[in-house]
């Protein structure tokens, strides 16, 4: 016992001198990290880069300079850090199957902030959900709905689905469609009309002939703040043809 006792205690001695060194350069490992992600942001926030993507880039460098700044410090100590590196690979091939998902909507996540098909503030449809983006983040997209509840779509399904975006330059893209019967007249005066009174610029063209019905194909850009007018629209366009005698089917495309 006495021999064990004496042999940790000149283990101890040993190592001593060198853990102020080994706490010194974990210490400034978390600091350049930090300074880095201040400096980094700092720099950045006038470029075109994503500001959402500006901030995790410099999360991800400083997560990784303190854990390099962590392995010096165990090498500094002496301790041989091959069995830590090899225990780190393979508890994240375990802790990897176990949030396989989680690793997914990551990924996901990073081809989003590429490609940027999005951005906060766009009104979009994915799948059978649609709102305006309040936050991305690495793992989910949150969208408010049009009735101001909160929706989470997992990166992985946004970025395998077809994606809507129907922002352009601070302006919502809507596209509507008019079945009318095939004997009606001057509808695209009314529909001209209708979104006059809403103040809001539109295209109309007839994009469909049958022996009953006409089709009309409206694209219309309504701004952000005015993002769920289309609703009125259509209830005034029906109301306005309804007064002519017109009957319509008025649909969002």
């Amino acid at each position: 016992m006495e021999k064990l006792s004496a042999e940790y205690l000149d283990k101890f001695f040993h190592y001593l001198p060198r853990i102020p060194i080994a706490l010194a350069i974990a210490l400034g490992g978390w600091l350049l990290g930090r300074l880095w992600n201040n400096f980094y942001l700092r720099i950045s926030k006038n470029s075109k880069i994503d500001p959402l993507a500006r901030k995790y880039i410099g999360r991800l460098v400083y997560f990784a300079v303190f854990a390099l700044s962590l392995i010096i410090s165990l090498s500094t100590l002496g301790l041989n850090i091959t069995p830590f590196l090899a225990g780190i690979g393979a508890g994240g091939l375990i802790v990897g199957f176990g949030v396989r998902e989680t690793v997914a909507d990551f990924a996901a996540g990073l081809m989003i902030f590429m490609y940027r098909p999005f951005k906060i503030g766009d009104f979009v449809k994915i799948g059978g959900v649609e709102g305006e983006i309040v936050n991305i983040s690495p793992v989910n997209i949150e969208l408010k709905a049009k009735d101001n509840k909160k929706i989470l779509v997992p990166n992985r399904s946004a970025w395998g689905q077809v994606i809507y975006n129907s922002t352009k330059d601070g302006k919502n893209m809507i596209t509507m469609q008019v079945i009318v019967d095939s004997s009606a007249d001057q509808i695209e005066q009314s529909i001209k009309e209708v979104f006059q009174k809403h103040d809001t610029k539109s295209v109309c063209y007839l994009t469909g002939v049958s022996q009953t019905n006409l089709t009309y194909t409206i694209y219309s850009e309504i701004p952000k703040e005015k993002v769920f007018v289309s609703e009125s629209i259509i209830k005034d366009l029906w109301k306005h043809l309804r007064e002519k005698n017109i009957n319509a089917t008025i649909n969002l495309v």
